[in-house]
Order: structure tokens, then C-alpha cells, then sequence
């Protein structure tokens, strides 16, 4: 069966808008808090870490809130997004992608 692949590739700037945004709606931070020294690991799963600015305890998220703040960013923005579609988080050379794959 044959399936179609799509990347889609964020800024940094995006990437921390979209964090942020996912934060703000699960209650972690408020509007008003910005992101200070990010910190992005790859090692068996993503996770993005951040301290909060005015100071508070450093926040961590998981693969699957980073990917759900990506999904939140992109139905936020108009880029289109497969409900059927396997979705996946490709860190490479300090550029974060979501990729989708969709069987056809």
C-alpha cells in the first residue's frame, strides 16, 4: 500500500511560540511568563526543557506535549494536518521537523 510522507519544518522562534502557547492553555504558565534558556535533548525521547521568566521551577515536557504543542501551533496557523496521519518529531542540526506519514 502506498503512503505519502510530509515534513514540516519550524523556526526556533515558532518552536518557543508554540511551546509557549501549550503551556499557557494547560495552566503551566502564565500569558505574562517568558521562556529563558531552552534547552532541547534528544536522547531515546525529545524533551524541551525551559526555565520560566519572572523566576519559577525549570519546566520539562515530554515527546508527546511537544508534539501536541506543534499540532496546537499548526491548527492555530492554517497549516493543514491529517487526523489519520502518523505524526513524529525529527530534531536534526538544531532544526526541529513534524513529520507525517498518511497511508493512501
Amino acid at each position: 500500500m502506498a503512503t505519502e510522507s510530509r515534513t514540516i519544518t519550524f523556526t526556533d522562534v515558532e518552536i518557543v511560540q508554540a511551546i509557549m502557547n501549550y503551556c499557557v492553555k494547560t495552566g503551566r504558565i502564565t500569558p505574562q511568563v517568558r521562556i529563558t534558556s531552552p534547552l532541547v535533548t534528544n536522547e531515546g525521547e525529545v524533551k524541551f526543557s525551559f526555565d520560566p521568566m519572572p523566576a519559577g521551577a525549570r519546566i520539562t515536557l515530554g515527546e508527546n506535549e511537544v508534539l501536541s504543542a506543534i499540532i496546537l501551533f499548526c491548527n492555530e496557523h492554517g497549516i493543514p494536518i491529517a487526523r489519520r496521519s502518523t505524526k513524529s518529531i525529527q530534531i536534526a542540526r538544531d532544526t526541529f521537523s513534524l513529520h507525517l506519514t498518511t497511508p493512501r
